[in-house]
């Protein structure tokens, strides 16, 4: 599978999980977006079905397309541009460490991942970067 069709599967079963949670939690809290402390629940409390089919999923992924998902949530955030993918794919794969430890934060942030992986992806397109074939590996200095 490649990373754009890991991508959209990806999107498809975050922004479900968002849906569910924007339908749910207002039901739950009467005066939600305002939640008392004492009233509030964790998400594991009411767990929407696509959550563990999307944990499921994340785990089959080879670990290069995990940091892939991981390098277009962080695009999609603004946190850089189109223009330097390489060296902030190196910089991500570092500060992250696992493929596991990439999963898990997707996770954390699993109700805001499709609009980021949708943002990164929209960024790609903007500069002509084919998603499956991002400029991942930095251009080596020609000898003089």
């Amino acid at each position: 599978m490649n990373v754009s069709e890991a991508a959209k599967k990806v999107i498809d079963l975050s922004g479900k999980i968002r849906d569910y949670y924007e339908a749910e939690l207002p039901k739950r809290y009467p005066n939600y977006p305002l939640v008392e402390l004492e009233d509030l629940e964790t998400e594991d409390d009411f767990p929407p079905p696509e959550e563990k089919e999307l944990n499921d999923f994340l785990a089959t992924l080879p670990a290069e397309t995990i940091y892939q998902l991981y390098l277009l949530r962080h695009l999609g955030r603004w946190e850089f541009g189109a223009n330097d993918l390489a060296v902030n794919y190196e910089r991500l794969k570092k500060m992250i460490g696992t493929a596991e430890q990439a999963v898990f934060e997707m996770m954390t942030f699993k109700a805001t991942l499709a609009d980021n992986l949708l943002e990164g992806l929209e960024e790609l397109r903007k500069h002509n970067i084919n998603t499956d074939k991002m400029p991942l590996k930095k251009a080596k200095a020609r000898k003089r």
